[in-house]
């Protein structure tokens, strides 16, 4: 009978999806206590080789030239292959290694990766050049930050708990930089991440007297910062002897590009000094085109735009913002050189957080055409890098 083919599906039913909430449970109960673990390893790990120097380590800014060079990597997840090529471009341009080309670095999200990676020192030089980490970007985040399937479905995709465990992320992150602490890389850094304990966004700045806060390994820092809420754990972090462990993730959500604010921070910083920034832009640089839609659709409709919409408006903002600035008296800048992506569709719908061997392969061919039609203005920048 047809009622009781209806009772049998619906039975059927309530039993996988049962199962599936159980497997879940289990899964998730795993994944915490297996965090916890790891945190007390990392947090020995930290007091070990930090041991009672906290908040001794600070290092006055001593830049005596007129000009400061400034290098700005926003977020964009597995897009930062593009800022690579363009790294690995001014390099070979001008012969010198990205350290040596700027006095301050800073970046949210990957833009602290790359810009912490291309100041980590050896011997009292750049422990590697951009055209090395282009070489093993691809390599190591497809096997540390690319689920598995079964990992996908136990997560729900994504939607019931983090799909990414980063911990094999953090350890791999060890293994690359060793363990110097933010306090010791060959640049003025200015990396931010996001205090999920006191709900702050953070900047850490490792130059001036004293550290703001605390030396974190760097290692451990990067591990938090690239780690994007709902998409990975933060990872804990030690401030000092007198608070517990901290809990710091991406800061992309409140500050995807902290242009605006690290021209802020070095103009406190480095006062009466003229500023040549170089900022590497992986969203759209500007609208090109006018979106057609009904006013009165409901919230799936508006959500396939809202991303869109925040990414350009951001954008706009940052350069209402720098334009403000620039006509003024007290911000002297040489000149704003933004190597960038204009709009496109293709660009535009590439996945930021699928680190799969084919997305990458997608990002790189689309990145060396980007790069192709913005090396004019590349050359441009190189020149200037090289006057002081």
């Amino acid at each position: 009978m047809k009622w009781i083919k209806t009772i049998i599906t619906s039975l059927t039913l309530v039993f996988i999806l049962g199962t599936y909430a159980i497997a879940h449970y289990f899964f998730k109960k795993r994944e915490i206590e297996s965090y916890e673990a790891f945190y007390q390893k990392e947090e020995k790990t930290a007091r070990e080789i930090i041991g009672s120097t906290f908040d001794s380590n600070t290092i006055e800014p001593n830049l005596n030239q007129e000009r400061i060079k400034v290098l700005v990597v926003e977020g964009g997840g597995a897009k930062g292959l593009y800022a690579l090529r363009i790294l690995n471009y001014l390099e070979k341009r001008t012969g010198k290694p990205i350290s040596e080309l700027y006095d301050v670095m800073g970046g949210t999200s990957i833009g602290s990766l790359l810009v912490s990676l291309l100041s980590t020192p050896k011997d009292g030089k750049p422990k590697f050049t951009a055209r090395e980490i282009l070489d093993v970007f691809s390599k190591v985040a497809n096997t540390t930050l690319d689920p598995s399937l079964g990992r996908k479905i136990l997560t729900g995709f994504g939607v019931l708990s983090p799909i990414l465990n980063n911990q094999k992320y953090i350890q791999k992150l060890e293994e690359v930089y060793g363990h110097i602490r933010l306090s010791e890389t060959l640049n003025h850094l200015i990396l931010y991440g996001f205090n999920y304990n006191s709900n702050q966004l953070i900047a850490f700045d490792n130059r001036g007297s004293p550290l703001k806060y605390a030396d974190p390994l760097l290692y451990q820092l990067i591990g938090g910062t690239t780690s994007p809420w709902g998409f990975a754990p933060p990872n804990r972090l030690i401030f000092n002897y007198e608070h517990n462990p901290q809990f710091v993730g991406d800061a992309a959500l409140v500050l995807n590009s902290p242009l605006f604010a690290i021209i802020l921070e070095v103009s406190k910083i480095y006062p009466n000094k003229k500023l040549l920034i170089t900022h590497i832009t992986l969203s759209p640089k500007e609208l090109e085109y006018t979106t057609d839609f009904n006013y009165f659709e409901g919230s799936a409709i508006a959500l396939k735009y809202l991303r869109t919409f925040i990414g350009e408006a951001r954008n706009q903002l940052i350069r209402h913002w720098i334009d403000i600035l620039s006509k003024t008296t007290i911000y002297k800048f040489d000149n704003l050189l933004e190597v960038g992506i204009n709009q496109n569709n293709e660009w535009s719908n590439i996945d930021s957080l699928d680190f799969s061997e084919r997305n990458l392969k997608k990002i790189d061919k689309f990145a060396r055409h980007i790069l192709n039609v913005n090396k004019e203005a590349l050359d441009a920048v190189a020149s200037e890098l090289l006057k002081d």
